[in-house]
């Protein structure tokens, strides 16, 4: 029957899902020991960004290489991460418990200072799998990126919110939710990332890299905010 034929929309269709799925899988694994989330977060990225999305490379082979190129990096802002998450989560959950009418302002000034960190957080991980940068050039690249592209960044985080709640409701979803999230999350973020990537000339050898070959806007970068790309 036509319908399994390996170049038939089925097939195709079936062949994105279970990248899809392979690639989550990669990250749930990786992401165990909690420390390394931020590492295997970056590979996932990077995975499904390059194989998934623009079909290069091999999912497996891609994710191991950026998880090891950039886990000495992010496993400190991944432990800082989460320090930032612990607190501010007693703070939110000490002020919602004390009734006071200050407490409710200083409530509303916790869930934009989460909303900030989590915003923040998407785009670091994606950045760094692209980029080479410092870890203060990544945070600050990072939270103007999240300035600089404010509806998009809240359209992440409302997607990462349903994800979430379709963890907490279906928690054996976890094997499909994540990197049906960080297949989502990549067409924004390609267009942003195409956009931060410096201009290059056509014949260049960085110009035949698959992230210029893929990202079709390579000309309208945004000027002095990446210096190296992978």
């Amino acid at each position: 029957m036509r319908i399994f034929d390996a170049d038939s929309g089925f097939s195709r269709f079936m062949s994105l899902l279970f990248d899809i799925f392979y690639v989550g899988v990669l990250w749930l694994v990786c992401s165990l020991p909690i420390i390394t989330a931020g590492a295997s977060a970056t590979a996932a990225y990077y995975a499904m960004a390059k194989c998934v999305r623009y079909k290069t490379g091999y999912i497996g082979r891609e994710f191991w290489r950026s998880f090891k190129a950039n886990f000495r990096q992010i496993v400190p802002l991944t432990v800082l991460f989460w320090i930032l998450v612990a607190i501010l989560s007693i703070d939110l959950f000490y002020v919602w418990n004390d009734e006071n009418e200050f407490n409710n302002t200083l409530f509303l000034m916790l869930l934009f200072v989460l909303f900030v960190l989590m915003g923040m957080t998407a785009y670091l991980c994606p950045i760094l799998s692209r980029f080479e940068k410092k870890n203060i050039q990544l945070i600050k690249t990072a939270l103007y990126v999240f300035f600089r592209y404010l509806p998009i960044t809240i359209a992440i985080q409302i997607v990462f919110i349903i994800a979430c709640v379709g963890l907490f409701l279906m928690p054996w979803a976890v094997l499909f939710i994540p990197g049906l999230y960080l297949f989502a999350l990549s067409y924004p973020m390609e267009y942003i990332l195409g956009k931060m990537m410096p201009p290059v000339e056509e014949d260049s050898e960085e110009a035949q890299k698959w992230y210029y070959q893929s990202a079709q806007n390579k000309n309208n970068s945004e000027e002095n905010k990446i210096d190296e790309t992978r």
